[in-house]
């Protein structure tokens, strides 16, 4: 028996994913429809309704129609495997940081530390079984202390998965492992069936008869040389979609996918420490021609305290959003992406914010922007100006600015000490008489002058500002421009 000490502190987690070819495109495994998968004229892979009528791959399209004409028969889409493939190793990123793609159907997951922190293997597989079961998506699972013993593993029948050692696997049969089918053919031919057949023959002699790849492919089953896998590094945007097999017409009818979709975004968000901005909604014709894209901006960023917190926002918003618009025509699946996250680390220099219920006033903003339209609110926010009239700018409700920055900007334009709350939006020509200012008559100046001088880099701003008196007693607060020698309005006291 193999020695298979050294690999003994790993805990490799295999999902092969039996039937990944239906469940691209949409196809359920259990679906009453008999339906099948072609490629090169073959049936290459079909749903237990096909099966029961006797259809089984390798069987050619015209034999599978003859035993059951009302068969569908989808072409074989490998672009859709591979995307599909490489969106659920980012989801299986949630289990373990070293996820890897081990062949065309099959993730592995290094699962020896994970097991620690969710407290058992079996609740790791309920976890897996569970969200892959909400993919619809079928998966055969194996567990083992290397690579290629757990894809073999997951050949076992186990009703409760448990972790095998590659030694406890030698009766398996040597279609299992994951060689060429033209290797297999010759070691049947030869009279080998299982793992443990192949054990009675000497390596050197094994590998000379049937090639140094099986020899090596042995090697590293049982545990004996390194097998090193590529770990799948997810991206830092969020992308998941939802195929149906009939046109929608309603939207309440995938309320339970919108919410399946949202729960993927917090998690995605929550495991890599993110703070979504925005995500958007993408709905799609039979032929996958856009029919309607939906944006929801995100300003609260206190959602990453609970996943199921982030969850409800995420569905109110939808909710309010959806409610607004009108999709023109049925949709055959929908998409869910964001690329506007942000790393939380950013957000550390309001950690002493004063003001603790800004989570509020943002939650609600959210809301009404999402509902009006993000150009209906805006908040007006501190410029770096000197002049009192480009001191104040408008921005979005929904982009917000971090208290250092609104310090800085706050202590750049407070140039002037006895500013009034009421601005005109242009300064007004006053009148004059013996270069002394007029308005309903003669002013008395009371305070003043203050003196700025800016943009001198364009055209040269140097004024006198002064606070003074009408006749029937009102402030007002009027400037002298030194360059023109004009005297100008630019205020009123209450």
């Amino acid at each position: 028996m193999p020695n298979s000490s050294s690999h003994s502190g790993n805990t490799w987690f295999c999902i092969r994913l039996t039937h990944l070819s239906l469940n691209s495109l949409g196809v359920a495994v259990n679906a009453e429809q008999a339906a099948a998968i072609s490629w090169q004229h073959q049936i290459w892979q079909c749903n237990h309704a096909a099966q029961r009528a006797g259809i089984q791959a390798g069987m050619s399209v015209n034999h599978a129609l003859m035993l059951n004409a009302d068969l569908e028969i989808l072409e074989r889409a490998p672009e859709k495997e591979d995307e599909k493939l490489t969106r659920l190793s980012h989801w299986a990123y949630r289990f373990t940081s070293m996820v890897s793609i081990y062949n065309d159907h099959t993730l592995l997951l290094e699962i020896g530390k994970s097991i620690s922190l969710f407290k058992s293997l079996e609740h790791i597989h309920n976890l897996i079984n569970n969200d892959l079961f909400s993919f619809k998506i079928t998966a055969s699972y194996g567990v083992s202390d290397t690579p290629k013993s757990a894809y073999v593993a997951s050949f076992t029948p186990d009703p409760r998965l448990r972790r095998h050692t590659a030694s406890e696997l030698v009766s398996a049969s040597i279609e299992h492992l994951d060689i060429d089918h033209k290797t297999i053919t010759k070691l049947h031919n030869c009279g080998f069936d299982s793992l443990g057949d192949l054990q009675t023959i000497p390596g050197p002699e094994l590998g000379a008869r049937f090639g140094k790849a099986l020899l090596n492919y042995l090697d590293q089953f049982w545990g004996l040389v390194p097998d090193p896998q590529t770990a799948v590094t997810p991206p830092e945007t969020f992308h998941a979609s939802v195929d149906f097999a009939e046109p929608i017409h309603n939207l309440q009818w995938i309320e339970q996918q919108l919410t399946r979709l949202l729960t993927d975004l917090a998690q995605f968000l929550l495991l890599r420490q993110l703070v979504c901005r925005s995500f958007t909604w993408r709905f799609y014709h039979q032929n996958n021609r856009l029919l309607k894209t939906v944006t929801i901006g995100i300003s609260s960023r206190d959602l990453l305290t609970s996943t199921d917190k982030a969850i409800a926002t995420f569905e109110q918003l939808t909710q309010l959003k959806l409610a607004s618009i009108q999709l023109d025509g049925s949709f055959s699946s929908i998409e869910l992406s964001s690329t506007q996250l942000v790393p939380v680390t950013l957000f550390n220099d309001d950690l002493f914010d004063p003001s603790p219920d800004t989570e509020q006033l943002n939650q609600l903003l959210d809301k009404l922007s999402n509902r009006l339209g993000p150009t209906a609110l805006f908040r007006v926010v501190p410029e770096s100006e000197h002049l009192p009239e480009l001191a104040n700018g408008r921005r979005s409700a929904l982009q917000t600015t971090s208290m250092r920055e609104t310090r800085a900007q706050y202590t750049a334009n407070q140039v002037l000490q006895d500013e009034p709350l009421w601005l005109l939006e242009q300064p007004q020509r006053l009148s004059q008489q013996a270069q002394q200012p007029l308005l309903d008559g003669s002013l008395n100046i009371i305070h003043g002058p203050q003196r700025i001088s800016s943009h001198w880099w364009a055209k040269l701003q140097s004024r006198d500002y002064f606070i003074a008196r009408q006749r029937n007693g009102r402030l007002v607060w009027i400037f002298y421009d030194r360059s023109n020698r004009q005297w100008y309005l630019h205020g009123l006291f209450a």
